[in-house]
């Protein structure tokens, strides 16, 4: 019988997180999403999780709190804990109440991905550099600091007009280079890698509720409303109104 696969739950109210070890480790282990504390809780109530990545920062409690509450339900479970704030007293806080590891935002996806194997897998995140270990599970090809580099700054700046040749410039590599290794690590295309960061923050934002369809829009970086409208469609099957109707419906049930 095969051996059902560890389960991460990522607590963030923005995707890119989910994203990143969904892309990485989504062959070896199951990741889940949670964007609100409430939610978290409710997640490790009801079913087994191997490890929690937990932010700060979010809709309706802070990390600290969440983690306090998570620590009475679960109090074994590994925890890695994030913030954009880098507190001092919030970094001992977090270790007084047992993190395994604490990570500022925003977070690079080398470094997020090796704690992870470390936790869950110490045999995997033993090399000597997490750039010379193999992150993508099955996959041969190992992870290059460049694609990384690309990676974050998509994360940061998903918003913006990005061109494959402005960001080629900024990664030290030429575009055709970047292009040809960004499908082989990722095994998507640039375009497609900033589209999905676009629609997963923009998911996000329309499931908080508190901004316009318009807003989210520019938001992501679409300065065209039907564009979006019409690609939104096609990610999720959906248009924005009805994946937040739907969303907030099943909220309130």
């Amino acid at each position: 019988m095969a051996t059902a696969r560890q389960r991460i739950l990522v607590v963030d109210d923005d995707a890119t997180v989910q994203d990143v070890l969904t892309f990485f480790l989504g062959n070896a282990f199951e990741v889940r999403s949670a964007t609100t504390g409430v939610d978290a809780l409710v997640e490790l109530c009801h079913g087994p999780v191997d490890l929690v990545v937990l932010d700060h920062r979010l809709p309706d409690r802070t990390g600290l709190e969440v983690l306090t509450d998570l620590r009475s339900v679960r109090p074994n479970v590994p925890v890695i804990m994030l913030t954009g704030f880098g507190s001092e007293w919030i970094c001992a806080a977090a270790f007084r109440l047992g993190v395994a590891d604490y990570l500022q935002k925003p977070v690079n996806a080398v470094d997020l991905v090796g704690t992870v194997q470390r936790i869950l897998s110490p045999a995997l995140g033993g090399g000597d550099s997490p750039c010379e270990t193999s992150i993508l599970g099955s996959s041969p090809v190992s992870v290059s600091l460049p694609i990384q580099r690309a990676m974050g700054l998509i994360q940061q700046r998903y918003w913006d007009q990005f061109s494959l040749s402005a960001l080629a410039r900024q990664v030290g590599m030429s575009k055709y280079h970047l292009s040809h290794r960004f499908r082989e690590v990722l095994g998507v295309t640039f375009r497609d890698y900033l589209l999905r960061v676009r629609l997963e923050r923009a998911k996000a934002l329309l499931a908080a509720g508190h901004v316009s369809i318009t807003e989210v829009a520019q938001n992501v970086g679409f300065g065209d409303l039907p564009r979006f409208d019409k690609v939104f469609k096609r990610y999720t099957g959906f248009t924005p109104s009805a994946y937040r109707s739907l969303v907030i419906s099943q909220s309130n049930k």
